[in-house]
């Protein structure tokens, strides 16, 4: 559930077209997943504040968070499957 909520507040400060400090915009967390989201993407400065209230999506924070998300399932399903190899082996 955590990456669909991110992906879909991502989505909205690209339709609003806030993706710069110049095009931020205002916006309150329509519930707590959107809430747990915002929260999780301020604090990782992919969402940032213009410093009057105005938040806006930055694109490249965006990317890396999203490659390394990736990067860790790709990971762990290997794992999963070297596991699973083993256990068949045996």
């Amino acid at each position: 559930m955590r990456p669909f909520a991110e992906r879909r507040l991502a989505r909205h400060f690209r339709a609003a077209g806030a993706v710069s400090m110049a095009d931020a915009i205002a916006y309150a967390p329509r519930g707590a997943a959107d809430a747990r989201a915002f929260a999780r993407l301020k604090g990782a400065d992919v969402l940032r504040t213009d410093g009057q209230g105005r938040w806006w999506l930055d694109e490249t924070r965006w990317g890396a968070r999203r490659s390394d998300r990736r990067t860790r399932a790709v990971a762990a399903l290997l794992a999963v499957g070297v596991a699973a190899a083993i256990a068949a082996l045996r």
